[in-house]
């Protein structure tokens, strides 16, 4: 499946129209409350989703949310292949969607569930 066919795909499951810009990237706000980018990679071949989830927090807390994050998403166990980073201080959440592989549905899913799993951190965050 093309990058193109995926986003046409997820153009009529959400009913709203979507496209890459020139720089393969599409930037989708969910409730007002989380912003996910879709970017395409260099050849092509992938889909990354990726969000900003906060600041890591200070001390204990911060300490004890990175485990939390490192065993939840240790082999996908509780995050459906859905990973976290860290950028500076600022934690991300990422995902990596093989279009090769890709069926109809595959976008739209790999997108809900991202969603579901930014929600979940976003609230054990606060």
């Amino acid at each position: 499946m093309t990058k193109n066919d995926a986003m046409s795909l997820l153009s009529s499951q959400t009913g709203v129209h979507l496209s890459f810009n020139n720089n393969g990237l599409c930037r989708l706000r969910f409730d007002g409350r989380f912003v996910v980018d879709m970017e395409v990679t260099d050849d092509d071949a992938a889909v990354y989703l990726y969000s900003r989830l906060g600041q890591l927090p200070a001390g204990e807390h911060g300490r004890e949310l990175m485990v939390n994050m490192m065993r939840a998403h240790c082999l996908g166990r509780e995050t459906d292949g859905v990973s976290f980073g860290l950028d500076d201080n600022e934690i991300l959440v990422f995902s990596k969607v093989n279009l090769a592989a890709a069926g109809e549905t595959t976008l739209y899913t790999a997108l809900e569930n991202f969603v579901d799993v930014l929600a979940e951190w976003a609230d054990k965050l606060q």
